[in-house]
């Protein structure tokens, strides 16, 4: 702010100091119309001066903003992608043991493909928009899943095989550890 101070200051004495040059180098006799004409039209002209100077300013900080802003979503992807890849083997390892567990569960494939749209969140409706058949349909196979896996919505559908993936916090293993522990009497 002390920048643009001092910038609005030096602008304004320069103007004045122009103002009064040129004046004194037309050489004609002192007319305040005149030289409120030329106070208009040199003011003008600083205007015109100052507000492209602002606006490459402006343009400049937007540019290392734009700049700073494609750098750190590079890095988040290249961050994203390190997780992929880490993350990979895991991922393909519980999508086996998931369709492995649907197999034991003998779903059919296409109450098997329900099954895994549901585990991904996906409305019954969204489902039958995507296997272009009606919600009524994709309600009985989601009733079919259950029957045959045992469980009873998609929230314990979920939780049969997100329940053990996650594990608990090192917050709630001193609680847990906490209440398994017998107190000792000390006296």
């Amino acid at each position: 702010m002390k920048r643009l101070q001092i910038f609005l200051v030096t602008a304004v004495a320069l103007y004045f100091a122009f103002v009064i040059v040129e004046n004194l180098k037309t050489g004609e006799p002192f007319n305040w119309f005149n030289f409120a004409f030329d106070m208009l039209e040199v003011a003008l002209l600083a205007s015109a001066v100052i507000l492209t100077t602002f606006a490459s300013l402006h343009t400049n900080e937007l540019k290392r903003e734009r700049r700073d802003l494609i750098a750190d979503l590079s890095e988040a992807r290249r961050e994203g992608n390190r997780w992929r890849s880490a993350a990979r083997v895991h991922v393909d390892g519980l999508s086996r043991a998931i369709r492995a567990q649907f197999h034991d569960w003998q779903l059919t494939p296409t109450e098997e493909d329900v099954a895994e749209l549901l585990l991904k969140g996906l409305s019954h409706k969204e489902i039958g928009v995507l296997r272009t058949c009606s919600e009524a349909t994709i309600r009985q196979h989601a009733t079919s899943v259950y029957r045959k896996s045992g469980l009873s919505s998609r929230a314990q559908l979920t939780a049969f095989f997100l329940e053990d993936l996650l594990a608990p916090s090192n917050s709630q293993v001193a609680k847990t550890n906490l209440a398994i522990v017998p107190s000792v009497d000390k006296n």
